[in-house]
C-alpha cells in the first residue's frame, strides 16, 4: 500500500497524472482530515482546510521526493494550510475597537478612561461618514469575526485587495479619529 501511495504520487509529478493523484487523495484525505479536525473541532474547517491543502498539493506535486511518503508530505501541507488559516484569523480578528484604541493610544501613553471615550466616540463619528462599501467590510470583519479572505468573498473582490482596502480603512479611520479629537480641543 505505501509502495502503491508512492508510486501514484511520482506519476502524478511526473506525468501529472490525476488518476494517480486521485487514487492518493482517496487513501490519505481521511487520515488528513482527521488530523485537521483533531486541532480545529470544527468539521466544516477541517473539510475546507483539507481541501486547500489537497489542491495546493497538487499545485506543487513537482515538489514531492519520489520514495519519501506521500502520506507525511501531505500531512506537512494540510498543517501548513492549518497554520497559514490561524495567523490569517489572528490578523484579522482583531476588534475593531481594540486596534484603533492601540493605534490610538500609542502615540498617547498617558490617557485617560474620559479620552479614551472622547476617541472611541470620535471614532464612531468617523465609521459613520464611510460610504456603505466600507462600512461593510468593517463590520463583517472586525463586528462579525470573519477572515478578510471570506469578507472579499461575500463583497466579490480579491483577497489581497481586501486586505489592503482594509489596512487603509484603518489608517484612515485613525488619522479621522485623531482630525476629530484635535478639532474638538479646539473649540
Amino acid at each position: 500500500m505505501v509502495d502503491d501511495l508512492d508510486g501514484w504520487m511520482t506519476a502524478a509529478r511526473e506525468t501529472g497524472d490525476q488518476d494517480a493523484y486521485a487514487q492518493v487523495v482517496e487513501n490519505c484525505h481521511h487520515l488528513i482530515r482527521a488530523t485537521l479536525l483533531r486541532e480545529t473541532a470544527d468539521p466544516e474547517l477541517a473539510d475546507e482546510i483539507a481541501q486547500e491543502a489537497l489542491a495546493r498539493a497538487w499545485a506543487k506535486r513537482e515538489q514531492y521526493r519520489p520514495g519519501t511518503s506521500p502520506r507525511a508530505w501531505l500531512l506537512a501541507i494540510a498543517r501548513s494550510q492549518l497554520m497559514e488559516h490561524h495567523r490569517r484569523q489572528d490578523r484579522d480578528r482583531r476588534h475593531l475597537r481594540e486596534l484603533v484604541r492601540q493605534e490610538l493610544l500609542r502615540h498617547a501613553p498617558n490617557v485617560t478612561g474620559r479620552e479614551n471615550q472622547v476617541r472611541m466616540v470620535a471614532l464612531k463619528a468617523c465609521v459613520e461618514e464611510l460610504g456603505e462599501e466600507h462600512r461593510q467590510l468593517i463590520n463583517l470583519v472586525h463586528t462579525q469575526g470573519m477572515t478578510s479572505d471570506a469578507a472579499a468573498e461575500i463583497l466579490g473582490i480579491k483577497p489581497p485587495a481586501c486586505r489592503q482596502r482594509l489596512s487603509r480603512l484603518q489608517r484612515a479611520l485613525k488619522t479621522c479619529a485623531e482630525k476629530r479629537i484635535t478639532d474638538g480641543d479646539k473649540r
